[in-house]
């Protein structure tokens, strides 16, 4: 014997449901905007969806969206329900956003820097970056009062002042949500 030869024969089925379903999430594109549909400025799914491709920002803030965990899993039937949500994620990004905001103009005013990965210092903080230096924090009741199990370490008074300064309460922010019934 000189060589052995193997041969695989097999035959290829396609799941025609399971493809129909990955092809419908893969068409579901959730895009949430405050354009009106109708009147003069009004735009249909195609051009918002269009304006939204050329904005990295957007693109940025809202990719947790796009996650299939959280897409797939919604399972909102009413519209009403939809707006409610698309509101409340717009203001966790409003308070996300803002967070960020006050980091940056802290060390724009106070010429200093933040702690950020792996203790080095970072001109450009972001607010995920500060919600990591809060997660071992733990507060105790006790008799209804709240107090901290232990003192916040320096780095978590730095983020802190870094998110409480006058400038920050100098400009007026305005936020209307209309919910339609």
């Amino acid at each position: 014997m000189t060589s052995i030869r193997y041969i695989l024969k097999c035959q290829i089925e396609e799941k025609v449901e399971q493809i129909k379903q990955k092809r419908e999430e893969a068409g579901c594109f959730v895009l949430l905007t405050n354009v009106c549909q109708q009147g003069d400025m009004a735009e249909n799914g195609s051009e918002l969806l269009q304006v939204y491709k050329e904005q990295y920002g957007i693109e940025k803030n809202f990719s947790f969206l796009k996650d299939p965990l959280i897409v797939n899993d919604l399972f909102l039937k009413k519209p009403e329900r939809i707006e409610v949500l698309a509101a409340v994620l717009l203001m966790a990004l409003l308070v996300w956003n803002l967070i960020e905001h006050c980091l940056r103009q802290h060390i724009k005013e106070c010429d200093a820097v933040l702690p950020g990965w792996d203790k080095k210092p970072t001109l450009r903080p972001t607010s995920f970056m500060m919600s990591t230096k809060f997660l071992g924090l733990t507060i105790v009741t006790v008799a209804g009062v709240h107090k901290l199990a232990s003192p916040l370490s320096d780095t978590q008074q730095r983020y802190l002042t870094a998110t409480s300064q006058p400038w920050i309460y100098q400009k007026k922010i305005c936020l209307t949500i209309a919910v339609k019934k």
